[in-house]
């Protein structure tokens, strides 16, 4: 069972699930409340705190059922009813109904909340996703969702608005390599870079089926033959669907020399925390020419 984001874990100046129940779902500890608050998570209603992907449940034919909402109230009132047990209840019986075993959620980039989720999912497996940060800061300086507005709505420091989004990625980028360095030893936690993934597709597939314990088969290399709808490229505004090795260094064309020397210089030790060396890493040796498919098959 694939689910996008749900912003159970959040930054605090998101509006997020807590904010959610502090202010929509009302007193708990009564049975009516909890009833409320289930109607409201699947209402498919901009509520704030359930205004993600995650809530618009698109594809998920298995809430239309009455019966899921009847178990997820349910099993929330013999809980504590805490945020940690209504999360665990809603991914779990999403997911049952929908006739899988396994779940894989997207959580957001906050990588301080680890320790939640394992608390909350104590048989998790973390699958923690980097990139290069030159290729992070183009993205966020190109980000129609967020970086693109501002700079709308205040065109006169749309210089100074990219440059704090580069700012933000530096300090990011620095601050996921600390908290890499202080989760690594979890056993259900593993470091995975996109440019891995792109470079050598089989390769790094296969080290993620063995992480997560299941088997790796040749259709994962075909990501098109899915029905998954991928994001769009800041930078292209394309959808890509195959593994594209040109995703992985587009950023070359949207980055000043400036901003790739002040990146690199100020990230060079957290890159090296995080295992990626940009000096060779086999992605920038790639074809960039060849085709997505030649490229997952010969990589």
């Amino acid at each position: 069972m694939r689910l996008t984001d749900p912003r159970f874990l959040s930054e605090g100046r998101h509006k997020d699930f807590n904010y959610f129940l502090r202010t929509q779902a009302g007193d708990l500890s009564v049975d009516e409340n909890v009833d409320k608050m289930v109607e409201l998570c699947f209402a498919k209603k901009n509520v704030p705190g359930l205004d993600s992907t995650f809530w618009r449940f698109e594809n998920v034919e298995a809430v239309k059922d009455p019966e899921l909402k009847k178990e997820i109230s349910r099993r929330i009132k013999k809980s504590d009813r805490s945020r940690r047990a209504i999360a665990r209840i809603l991914i779990e019986e999403i997911t049952r109904f929908s006739g899988c075993d396994r779940t894989c959620v997207k959580f957001p980039v906050a990588v301080e909340h680890i320790p939640e989720l394992i608390a909350w999912f104590p048989d998790c497996r973390v699958i923690h996703i980097t990139r290069d940060p030159r290729a992070m800061a183009m993205s966020k300086t190109n980000d129609p969702s967020g970086t693109a507005i501002k700079v709308l709505q205040h065109p006169r420091l749309a210089w100074l608005i990219r440059k704090l989004a580069v700012w933000f990625v530096i300090n990011q980028y620095r601050r996921t390599a600390r908290l890499h360095r202080r989760f690594r030893h979890l056993t259900n936690y593993q470091l995975f870079r996109y440019e891995d993934l792109l470079a050598q597709p089989e390769r790094t597939l296969k080290e993620v089926c063995r992480f997560i314990g299941v088997e790796f088969t040749e259709d994962l290399l075909h990501p098109e033959r899915g029905l998954h709808e991928h994001q769009r490229s800041s930078l292209t505004g394309k959808q890509p669907k195959a593994f594209d090795v040109s995703a992985a260094v587009r950023w070359q064309e949207a980055i000043s020399p400036i901003d790739k020397w002040l990146i690199t210089t100020l990230t060079r030790r957290s890159m090296k925390v995080l295992e990626y060396d940009p000096d060779t890493h086999p992605i920038f040796r790639v074809n960039r020419r060849s085709s997505p498919n030649v490229c997952a098959q010969t990589a």
